[in-house]
C-alpha cells in the first residue's frame, strides 16, 4: 500500500512532464487507477480464500516489477496509463488478504488486529508520501516517486515469505480454537475430565459404614 501510494502521491507531474499527457487527460488516467482498485480488491478476495500467502507474495512481487518498469516507460503515454492501471490492480490486491491473515493469526482479538493493520497501512502510506517527496526532489526527478515505490513494494515481501517458508496459513477461516477443558490435572500432567452426568448413587454416611 505504502509503495502504490507513494507514486501515486506525485503521479500528476510524472504523467504530464515526463508521459506528455494533458492536464485535462489526468482525471481519466485516475479513474483508470480506481478501476484498477476495484478490480485488485476483488481478485484479492477471491484468490486469498484458498492461496492467501501465494496472492500476497504474487501481487507484491508483480507491484514492484511494474513499478520498475514504469521507470523506463513512463515517457510513453500509453506504457504510462497502462502501468498506473497495473499498479493499482496488483498493489491492492495484497489489502484484503493481508487484513484476513492477520485476523485469522490473531483469532483472540479480531478487533485490535483489524485496527493495528488498518494503522499499519496509513503509516506505510505517510512514510512512503515523505520519502518519494524527498526522492522527488533529488536528481531522481520525476521518476523518484516510482522508484521509491517499487522498494516499498519489494519489502511487503520480507514479512510474507517466513509465513510461506514454514508453511503456515493460520486458521482456516470461520474455524474457532478449541474451547479449554476444565477439570484438575493429575501429577503425570493428565487431565480429569469432569463428569457432568448425575451421580444418583446414594453417599453413605461415614459413620454408617461398615469398620
Amino acid at each position: 500500500m505504502g509503495g502504490v501510494l507513494a507514486m501515486y502521491t506525485f503521479i500528476t507531474p510524472l504523467l504530464t512532464d515526463r508521459a506528455g499527457i494533458p492536464a485535462g487527460a489526468v482525471p481519466l488516467v485516475l479513474i483508470a487507477f480506481g478501476v484498477g482498485v476495484l478490480g485488485g480488491t476483488a481478485i484479492g478476495c477471491r484468490l486469498g480464500d484458498h492461496r492467501p500467502m501465494a496472492t500476497t507474495i504474487t501481487a507484491s512481487a508483480a507491484t514492484s516489477l511494474i513499478l520498475l518498469a514504469m521507470i523506463p516507460a513512463s515517457n510513453s503515454p500509453v506504457a504510462a496509463v497502462v502501468l498506473v492501471f497495473g499498479t493499482a490492480l496488483a498493489g491492492l490486491t495484497v489489502n484484503p488478504v493481508a487484513t484476513s491473515l492477520a485476523v485469522r493469526f490473531a483469532s483472540d482479538a479480531p478487533t485490535l488486529t483489524s485496527a493495528l493493520t488498518t494503522s499499519g497501512y496509513n503509516t506505510g502510506i505517510a512514510a512512503g508520501s515523505l520519502v518519494a517527496g524527498r526522492a522527488l526532489d533529488s536528481s531522481l526527478g520525476l521518476t523518484g516517486p516510482v522508484l521509491v515505490g517499487a522498494v516499498f513494494a519489494a519489502l511487503t515481501l520480507l514479512p510474507l515469505i517466513a509465513p510461506a517458508l514454514r508453511g503456515t496459513n493460520g486458521p482456516s477461516p470461520g474455524r474457532r480454537p478449541p474451547p479449554h477443558r476444565h477439570g484438575r490435572r493429575t501429577g503425570d500432567g493428565r487431565r480429569l475430565r469432569r463428569d457432568r452426568t448425575l451421580n444418583t448413587t446414594p453417599v453413605q454416611p461415614r459413620w454408617e459404614q461398615p469398620s
